[in-house]
């Protein structure tokens, strides 16, 4: 089959982004055995203009995508971070193709209501939604034409290639990074890191905030294999930093972090509100806690029991490569989207709503 799929490529960062996660369904996609050509909307947006702008060439973008469907003839579109294009053009893709299904995917959180309108927005076109967040918020997507459903970020093989597990002369106990620069000094991503910071005990290094520049490309796989440990701590604030996102729009939500620190054997702490529990066994492949202070506790007790660290480290590697892979992800967007039976039991929530 051929797949068309359609995100931002990140062209203009010239490699320093080649872990997205388009990339990954891309891999996934070529690997099940289909013909994927991408299709990076804002980098033709921006090569379309004199003015170099991804807004001002929006229009462009919008004519080239409806020119590749017309030549591609996909089987199947796939619309990942793909802002530019309109609601309007996915319904003309699916006139000149006859057949054609659409998919949409959303890695971002839904606490965020810039993205629920997004996504009800195609839901009117698309065949699918697929959101990195899991249970009942995904019922607004829903109609008689659509389903929703819930897929993990997904970890590949060729991406995420350390062992972390296998190692203990990394320079750091622990790595964290997160573009948390201007957020309160009460959110967690910033609380964490400073209490094991004045703890003394175990040394972390973070990124993204406080003063620490971020950390991308090659560089970043490069600091957090050269660390044992990782925090897995996702933003949990709505639409304002003063108001945390409610409980449902929570469950299993998780950035793309979480595949980068499990699929480079990375020891990984994470907390209780995000239910990952529900796909990795507690304290056997991930250490679960409640509060900053459990967390910092606990980077301290598995510092001090380093064959400890390895065994759930190891055992959650071989689980995330195994059973949350970039080829698993892409044929369940597959499965789902031509609404064919599950073709194995994903470990993930399955549930179309």
């Amino acid at each position: 089959m051929r797949v068309l799929l359609v995100g931002n490529a990140g062209e203009r960062y010239f490699g320093e982004r080649f872990y997205i996660v388009e990339r990954k369904l891309a891999n996934g996609f070529t690997r099940n055995g289909h013909l994927v050509h991408f299709f990076s909307d804002r980098d033709v947006a921006r090569n379309g203009t004199l003015f170099r702008s991804s807004r001002a060439g929006r229009g462009v973008a919008n004519a080239r995508f409806l020119e590749v469907v017309r030549k591609f003839q996909p089987g199947l579109i796939v619309i990942t971070h793909s802002s530019l294009i309109s609601t309007a053009s996915l319904a003309e893709a699916k006139r000149l193709v006859a057949g054609a299904s659409l998919a949409q995917i959303c890695v971002d959180p839904l606490f965020r209501s810039v993205n629920v309108d997004f996504l009800k927005d195609r839901a009117r076109v698309v065949d699918a939604s697929f959101v990195t967040t899991a249970g009942a918020a995904l019922a607004q997507f829903a109609s008689a034409t659509n389903v929703s459903s819930f897929i993990p970020n997904p970890i590949d093989d060729s991406v995420e290639t350390a062992r972390g597990f296998d190692r203990a002369d990394q320079k750091f106990d622990v790595f964290f990074a997160a573009n948390a620069a201007g957020d309160r000094a009460d959110d967690w991503r910033r609380t964490t890191p400073g209490l094991i910071v004045e703890s003394g005990s175990v040394s972390i290094d973070y990124r993204g905030f406080d003063g620490r520049p971020p950390v991308f490309g090659a560089e970043y796989f490069h600091a957090l294999t050269d660390a044992r440990m990782a925090l897995n701590i996702n933003s949990d604030r709505g639409e304002t930093a003063e108001t945390r996102a409610p409980a449902d729009q929570l469950y299993l939500y998780n950035s793309d972090r979480i595949a980068h620190l499990m699929g480079s054997g990375l020891l990984t702490f994470s907390f209780r509100m995000n239910h990952l529990m529900e796909l990795f066994d507690e304290d056997k492949e991930m250490i679960f806690v409640d509060t900053p202070e459990e967390m910092c506790d606990a980077t301290l007790r598995l510092k001090r029991d380093d064959r400890r660290r390895r065994e759930i480290a190891e055992a959650g590697w071989r689980k995330s490569h195994a059973r949350l892979n970039e080829r698993l992800v892409a044929r369940y967007v597959e499965e789902v989207t031509l609404r064919r039976p599950l073709s194995q039991d994903y470990i993930w929530p399955t549930a179309l709503w």
